[in-house]
């Protein structure tokens, strides 16, 4: 029987030197009832190689032998030397075959050709070098399921976080869509990004601020990059945390998708939201327009909750609630500027109301809370933070399935971040008898009169939305119309349309991409 230790205070606290070498450990890494004693760990790659993957293991066996191993997988073939806490001199030197696999054992007694195992190992720097070149650097933790950097979990667990983020829209792209996923397993960590109807280019991702990887889309299908650790065939090393951290994707310094994913479930003491979508609810549905989310814990401050609220109906309000916080002041950040000050009690609550018909202690909304950056700080430290979604339609990816064939195509209307909880689609249809029809219908829109425009064009058609206080409404043009139908005068092939309130102001837009 083996046990792997992802836990616990083992230490070398002292070596000897010479063939009398002996390790003095912490009783809870001594073996015993018969079970080795093992810790491993993945290095934190530098990222020169990013297939790469180096797992190092120290084992204490039942009868008293210890060993040291460090694996080398998915590498090029070639030497490279192990060095440990002295970065002068190797230890060793890893031979690298052409199956991308090498591997270096020490051992204490020494056993054969085996190196003997005579130096210290926990909380030492470990790097692999060829030349001057590092290719992994690293702590080697007594817990194990170290990395640094390297998703916080060095290819395996303790912590079991599970969770997945909707992105918001901020860029020129109206129809881009995101999604962030993250896994934590015992034996690997995974992490995705997956982009779609994101135009054609190459895009950096950023997380924290920092590069870690690019995007390419050729096309409007979905593009997805993988991150994992230890890496596999496909994937890419995850030797970053995102973990806490906002996500952007970015072309020079526009920002198109951006997200936040709180941190671990075991620094937060919370439950991270699993889906996409489930840290967001749709309040008005159709009776108005209201969306709650959660706001994200950072895993500064363990237990902390928070949710932030908009409503549009007539006046727009926005609340911030907070709880399981410590008694005293957070202050309120919306886009990098701070808007007030949430003063928790002894229950460890405080809420802020903003509107833009303000009376009493509640205050003027008078910024954008769509498509920002809130977050509650503690001082510097952000405790809580989210991207406020531009929309009820992205928020819980409410999106129809859509089609695309020679002669019929169904697509999304997309909200324009106007109205909160908007929505429709536009079908167009080429029938046998070769007549084209395009059926444009919006749905969860005030009751009254909508504008038309198909690629920049005011059409003569008006989009009437029926229903107290919101309805739907629907309108059909056809190249040979009937006397309830519009006549088809415009081009619909890859045509934009767009659904404008009485000011003119865009509130739905798809493009029919005919195929």
């Amino acid at each position: 029987m083996i046990r792997v230790l992802r836990h616990g205070s083992a230490s070398v606290l002292a070596l000897a030197t010479g063939l009398a070498a002996s390790l003095f450990l912490s009783s809870d890494v001594s073996a015993k009832g018969g079970d080795d004693q093992i810790v491993i760990q993945f290095l934190a790659s530098t990222g020169v190689d990013a297939n790469g993957t180096a797992r190092a293991r120290w084992r204490l066996k039942s009868d008293g032998d210890l060993d040291f191993n460090v694996e080398l997988d998915h590498m090029d073939s070639g030497a490279y030397d192990l060095y440990v806490t002295d970065l002068v001199a190797p230890k060793a030197t890893i031979q690298v075959t052409s199956l991308g696999e090498g591997e270096i054992e020490f051992a204490l007694p020494q056993d054969g050709n085996k190196p003997l195992f005579d130096f210290p190992v926990f909380d030492e720097t470990i790097e692999v070098r060829q030349g001057s070149t590092v290719f992994f650097h690293d702590t080697f933790g007594s817990g194990g399921t170290g990395g640094g950097s390297g998703g916080g979990s060095g290819g395996g667990s303790s912590d079991k976080t599970k969770v997945g983020v909707y992105m918001v829209n901020v860029g020129p792209d109206f129809n881009a869509q995101g999604k962030l996923k993250y896994e934590a397993k015992s034996t690997k960590t995974k992490f995705s990004i997956e982009v779609e109807k994101l135009d054609p280019g190459t895009y950096d991702v950023l997380v924290g601020g920092s590069p870690v990887s690019q995007i390419t889309t050729t096309s409007s299908a979905s593009v997805e990059v993988e991150f994992q650790n230890p890496v596999e065939p496909g994937k890419t090393l995850l030797n970053f945390d995102p973990l806490g951290a906002q996500i952007d994707i970015v072309q020079g310094v526009t920002v198109y998708l951006t997200g936040v994913l709180p941190a671990s479930n075991s620094s937060t003491g919370t439950s991270a939201p699993k889906k996409p979508g489930k840290g967001s609810k749709d309040l008005g549905k159709s009776k108005d327009d209201s969306l709650l989310v959660s706001l994200a814990n950072s895993g500064v401050l363990a237990g902390a909750k928070g949710k932030a609220k908009l409503s549009q109906s007539g006046e727009t309000e926005f609340e911030v609630e907070i709880e399981h916080v410590p008694a005293g002041d957070y202050a309120l950040v919306v886009g990098g500027v701070e808007h007030g000050t949430l003063s928790a009690n002894g229950l460890g609550e405080a809420q802020l109301d903003f509107s833009t018909s303000p009376s009493g202690a509640v205050q003027l909304l008078d910024f954008e809370v769509k498509g920002e950056l809130i977050e509650i700080k503690s001082g510097a430290s952000v405790i809580l933070s989210v991207v406020f979604p531009t929309s009820v339609q992205s928020a819980l990816g409410k999106f129809s399935k859509e089609v695309f064939k020679s002669n019929v195509v169904k697509v999304n209307l997309i909200n324009a971040g106007v109205d909160l909880d908007a929505n429709g689609g536009v079908t167009w249809k080429l029938k046998s008898s070769g007549t084209e029809t395009v059926r444009i219908e919006a749905r969860d829109l005030a009751a009254g009169t909508y504008g038309i425009r198909i690629d920049g064009v005011a059409s003569a058609t008006s989009l009437i939305v029926k229903g107290a206080p919101y309805g739907k409404g629907k309108v059909t043009f056809s190249s040979n119309p009937s006397s309830s139908q519009a006549l088809l005068d415009f081009d619909p092939v890859d045509a934009t349309v767009e659904i404008t309130d009485a000011l003119g102001v865009v509130v739905l837009r798809t493009v029919i991409d005919v195929p």
